[in-house]
């Protein structure tokens, strides 16, 4: 599969059920052993479902799907504001490939589409966070052309 055989489209509620299930994959890469992985994947699905449910206005999902109409990933997007600018930029808060769907370009199928989605609400730019421990996922958005901006640093306390 090449990212030519994948069509994105927005979610629709028969998605719900799938994309819901499969949020957790986000964190397959392993997080920070200080954050429990449970309470991130119940932030990520709380979150994903507001959009879903048009509970947080101006967020969308798109949902990547190969030839026979297999869902195989799906990306969360929505505006943000600039801490320092104040300017308005779109910002991926999710996106996850199925496992079986993996390495055959479907989250740079995702990526070209949330790039299109940014500049259709007029933005120039489009953010994303990414664990400095995700080493995988770096390198991906790294070919894709994203640099880092700012770095989170954190210290457990005990």
């Amino acid at each position: 599969m090449t990212a030519a055989n994948v069509t994105i489209r927005p979610a629709t509620g028969g998605d719900r059920d799938w994309i819901l299930g499969h949020a957790p994959h986000l964190h397959d890469f392993g997080p920070p052993p200080y954050r429990p992985r449970e309470v991130m994947d119940r932030a990520v699905v709380a979150s994903i479902d507001g959009a879903l449910s048009g509970a947080a206005p101006g967020a969308e999902v798109l949902v990547a799907v190969g030839e026979g109409g297999e869902r195989l990933g799906f990306i969360h997007l929505h505006g943000a504001t600039d801490f320092f600018t104040g300017e308005r930029h779109g910002h991926v808060s999710d996106i996850v490939v199925a496992p079986e769907a993996r390495g055959r370009g479907v989250g740079e199928a995702l990526m070209t589409a949330a790039e299109g989605w940014a500049r259709s609400r007029g933005y120039r730019l489009l953010s994303l966070h990414v664990f400095d421990g995700n080493t995988g996922a770096r390198a991906f958005y790294a070919r894709l052309g994203y640099q880092a901006d700012v770095r989170k640093l954190v210290k457990p306390l005990d």
